[in-house]
């Protein structure tokens, strides 16, 4: 009978120990930013302002006045690996959170 005892017991340690195996796999994978990538906003003249899902290695948002005219700007907003150097007539803002370009 004690043999019969320890399969039992046995049996419910591995169920034990593969629901606990299981569980760490699911929380890995929930945890781990597997494919995280930034967004932020781009504006195009046909469509408007929408949002970009940024490459790999670009992780801030940008967004550009270029002076066409006193009081005249046209303005671009996207994704850089680094921020772009604000040129003749230029203003440059960048940042690193979500969207963060508005």
């Amino acid at each position: 009978v004690q043999a019969h005892d320890c399969h039992f017991a046995g049996s419910r340690e591995d169920r034990k120990m593969k629901t606990l195996l299981l569980t760490l796999v699911v929380v890995t994978i929930v945890c781990l930013d597997l494919g995280y990538t930034k967004t932020c906003y781009k504006y195009e003249k046909l469509f408007g302002k929408t949002t970009e899902t940024c490459p790999d290695e670009q992780n801030l948002c940008y967004k550009r006045w270029h002076m066409l005219a006193p009081g005249r700007y046209d303005i671009t907003r996207g994704c850089a690996a680094t921020c772009p150097i604000a040129e003749n007539h230029d203003s440059v803002e960048c940042c690193a959170k979500e969207n963060c370009n508005l």
